[in-house]
């Protein structure tokens, strides 16, 4: 369950920033101005997700070791890197998937899991 709730919250702040890029590009094919951007409906979800997974993440400090749990907020760093290629097409290099490949082995031996 632990785990469950500990990959959620990861999805959840992953998610959040790339929702945020995807306001950045939006702001960008539409100049507006401040008060427009902070009603953007992809900076509203955003502002959801990022905090969705704080308050989960508060929960699940409270059953999980601050030392297991942290190491796998890295999987974040993964998890963001595959959403720029699938979702904003941008390019990765092999020293990209060679460093998300060392994030998870790492992530997954700092949090006891290997």
């Amino acid at each position: 369950m632990d785990i469950v709730l500990l990959l959620l919250v990861c999805l959840l702040t992953s998610s959040g920033q790339m929702l945020q890029k995807q306001a950045v590009i939006c702001w960008q094919r539409n100049p507006c101005n401040h008060l427009q951007k902070l009603r953007s409906p992809w900076l509203v979800a955003s502002v959801a997700a990022l905090g969705s997974g704080m308050l989960l993440w508060i929960y699940l400090l409270q059953r999980l070791p601050l030392s297991m749990a942290y190491p796998m907020l890295s999987i974040n760093l993964v998890l963001v890197l595959l959403g720029s290629r699938l979702f904003f097409h941008e390019p990765v290099s092999s020293h990209n998937w060679l460093g998300a490949a060392t994030i998870i082995v790492g992530a997954l031996l700092l949090g006891g899991l290997l």
